[in-house]
């Protein structure tokens, strides 16, 4: 089931400092990393499997950070 995706939280200038997967309302959730508003929370990828966005969270990890 596709129901999975990748986020990005950014910090004020727009860069991001964290990369996460989840489902459902995980990207609003409290965060050791401390969570943004939602105006810096960036979905960078929907409709995934859980295979898909761990293997895409760890490529924007690579990518990003």
């Amino acid at each position: 089931m596709k129901e999975y995706y990748t986020y990005a939280y950014l910090r004020e200038d727009g860069t991001p400092y964290y990369i996460g997967k989840g489902k459902l309302n995980r990207a609003f959730k409290k965060h050791k990393v401390g969570t943004p508003p939602k105006d810096r929370i960036l979905f960078l990828k929907k409709n995934l499997t859980e295979e898909q966005s761990f293997l895409h969270e760890m490529y924007m990890i690579s990518v990003l950070c």
